[in-house]
């Protein structure tokens, strides 16, 4: 089987992010052009994204903590108010992942 007829997959970390053109090249390497499409914004929004969502994490994990607690030491009186602080750091969870996908693509 010849090589030179084998399409070459390249695999993407992320596939959410933009196509990135290369700048044109000079003789002394690369040179500044406008609209060139960087990662430094998108790379940004993913480090928020990690974390925010990792203290959300911390925060649910203690909310169930604290619920399994109460429930166990027989005062079910505040499992309405976890639960509900529980359903609503899961609506952030999801927002702080879909939010920033929808803007690029609105773009």
């Amino acid at each position: 089987m010849s090589t030179r007829n084998v399409k070459r997959y390249e695999r993407k970390a992320n596939p959410d992010d933009p196509p990135v053109q290369r700048p044109p090249q000079g003789p002394g390497g690369p040179r500044p052009g406008p609209n060139f499409l960087g990662l430094e914004g998108r790379i940004a929004i993913v480090q928020g994204q990690i974390f925010l969502l990792a203290t959300i994490l911390a925060v649910q994990l203690w909310i169930v903590t604290d619920a399994l607690y109460e429930l166990l030491s027989g005062r079910a009186a505040s499992l309405g108010w976890l639960a509900l602080a529980s359903g609503i750091g899961f609506a952030i969870a999801l927002l702080v992942v879909f939010w920033p996908r929808r803007r690029i693509i609105e773009e």
